[in-house]
């Protein structure tokens, strides 16, 4: 192999893609590593396929009769409120789909965050 310009990857021998799980997936919880990217697929294909977009509308006679004060922290409330900002509705949705977003079911957006952070190298160079 040597002589048409291959050589014998060391690493592939040695490849534990458990212990890359181990080390990329982290124990505790913070949307990062291979946890990270399962977590934003899920929800990005949940908004998506449940069409969050269509089903948020403002509710504009809530929202002027309870945010009507021009400080920071109004507006701030005003944002997280799902009946007024689709940042709030887009929060609420996740937290009504809370376990299928945080869930360690090995589906496929497992897999494919699994192999995007734990490839397998190659045999050869």
């Amino acid at each position: 192999m040597h002589l048409l310009g291959y050589k014998i990857n060391k690493e592939y021998f040695a490849y534990d893609r458990e212990r890359c799980i181990e080390e990329e997936y982290p124990t505790y919880y913070h949307h990062s590593g291979i946890e990270g990217c399962i977590f934003w697929m899920r929800n990005d294909y949940l908004e998506k396929k449940q069409s969050w977009r269509s089903q948020f509308s403002i509710d504009t006679e809530y929202c002027n009769s309870k945010y009507n004060k021009n400080d920071f922290k109004d507006k701030m409330d005003k944002m997280g409120d799902p009946k007024c900002s689709y940042i709030g509705f887009k929060k609420l949705k996740r937290k009504e789909n809370w376990d299928y977003l945080i869930s360690e079911e090995k589906d496929d957006f497992y897999e494919y965050c699994v192999n995007q952070a734990c490839p397998e190298p190659p045999l050869f160079k």
